[in-house]
Parts: C-alpha cells; structure tokens; sequence
C-alpha cells in the first residue's frame, strides 16, 4: 500500500515540474516572438534598420565589406536571414533565418551582424541555453 502512494506522489511531482517548465517556455517563446525591427551592422555602424511587421513583399540587400567581400541579404515578412556570401565558411549562410531576439546572425570575415530587436519593454535581458 505504502509503495502505491509513494508512486502516486513521485508521479504528480513530475507531471507538476513538467507543466512548469511547460509555462515557462511558451511564455519567454512569446517574449521573443515580440522582435520585429531588424537592425544590420557592419564594423559597429548600424547601416539598416528594417521593421520586419511591414515588409509585405520580400527584396534582398547587398551589403559589400571593406575586403572586397559581400552579403546578400533577404528580408521576408517577419524574418530576414543571409541568403549568400563571399566568406569562405558560410557559417552566416546556414544560419538560416532568424524571426525571434534569440541569436543574432554574424558574418565575422565581412563583420556583419544582423539583430532583431524589440520596441517592448517586457522581452527578456537574458536567454539562457
């Protein structure tokens, strides 16, 4: 009999923690999902500032770097990413795209960086992974 309860109990925690952990990803989710102006930099100067609510049609820019490099970038409605570039990694490109203040994307040969940010005070200061 003890051993049914205790089985009882050790199952309600779990279903109680997990519900927790549940809540509160849906609720910092729903934090970022708030970002919507995108901001590209390149050498720390911001060169765009790009609100991803009103982009109805998608267009891409093409950004050259100071070495003779480039990137292309797309914007979508809602999200933009990098679409090509003349670094020799790629790793900008396979990033994909971003719609969330998660992860910004950065091309370090060609210094860019491309952040979404949010016109809201409630987004969180720290994401922890």
């Amino acid at each position: 009999m003890k051993s049914n309860k205790k089985t009882v109990i050790i199952l309600i925690v779990c279903i109680v923690i997990f519900l927790i952990c549940l809540i509160l990803s849906i609720i910092i989710l729903t934090n970022n999902k708030n970002a919507r102006t995108a901001r590209i930099y390149q050498n720390g100067n911001l060169l765009y500032e790009i609100d991803l609510s009103s982009v109805k049609e998608p267009y891409t820019l093409n950004i050259p770097s100071e070495s003779g490099g480039y990137n292309i970038v797309e914007v979508r409605p809602g999200e933009i990413g990098i679409c090509k570039a003349s670094c020799p990694d790629k790793v900008c490109v396979n990033m994909g795209f971003i719609n969330n203040s998660s992860l910004p994307i950065t091309c370090l040969p060609n210094k860019l960086i491309i952040k979404l940010e949010s016109d809201s005070e409630e987004e969180a200061d720290v994401v922890v992974y």
